[in-house]
């Protein structure tokens, strides 16, 4: 993990860890706080758009706070946390762009996804070469599945939805997904961490702020429904 190396000679934050190390670990916790206020309309609405939102939330705040944790004590098992973490958390986030599909085909698509990740998992785990390579792998990964395929389906099913309380949920929310999955991990991949981590922060926000809004307009419009004509 060369692009994950703490420089020496940085300010150490608390005397005890550099600042990319305490973004990392305190964006983990961010993320988790921000799944804690998704978990409410989650069980509400209980949709595959809030599922993906909830899921992706939940698998950053564990990858986060675990590549944390392998950046300040250098120990290859956190990494490897972190890694599972995106690989079975893009199994749910590829629930979404099935959502249209039945019952069956959504299940057997998770399974097969679910299972793919795994296998990935424990072939690059076999062997220590391989296992040098995981986390530069999944960060791919996760920003083409999750950043492109889950993220760029959910701004689309926004774009295409007439319902501007759907609209506004759908485009945030996937905004939210590629400024993390796309953003911040090309920006980790080049080594800008401190880049990385503003964007890390700044998915939850826009995530959060979009629900809030929609939340805001469906209310608005159970309120004040059309005229019948």
């Amino acid at each position: 993990m060369d692009h994950m190396m703490i420089g020496m000679g940085r300010p150490l934050i608390f005397g005890v860890m550099h600042l990319e190390v305490f973004l990392m670990l305190a964006s983990g916790v961010f993320y988790l706080i921000c799944a804690f206020f998704v978990w409410k309309p989650f069980r509400q609405e209980k949709n595959e758009l809030i599922g993906a939102l909830f899921a992706f939330l939940l698998y950053q705040a564990v990858s986060m706070f675990f590549m944390g944790l392998e950046m300040q004590t250098m120990n290859m098992l956190y990494s490897n946390i972190a890694s599972l973490a995106v690989l079975v958390g893009s199994a749910y986030m590829l629930k979404f762009p099935f959502s249209r599909f039945s019952e069956k085909t959504r299940r057997a698509a998770f399974l097969l996804s679910l299972i793919a990740a795994l296998g990935i998992f424990v072939y690059f785990i076999s062997t220590p070469m391989r296992e040098m390579q995981l986390m530069n792998f999944t960060l791919w990964y996760d920003l083409v599945i999750n950043g492109i395929v889950v993220g760029g389906s959910i701004i689309a099913i926004g774009i295409r939805t007439a319902e501007k309380w759907l609209k506004v949920k759908a485009i945030g929310g996937g905004s939210g997904v590629v400024t993390c999955c796309v953003v911040a991990n090309t920006a980790m991949l080049g080594g800008a961490m401190i880049t990385s981590s503003i964007f890390g922060f700044l998915a939850p926000v826009v995530i959060l702020v979009s629900l809030g809004l929609a939340r805001k307009k469906q209310k608005e419009v159970a309120l004040n429904p059309a005229p019948l004509i």
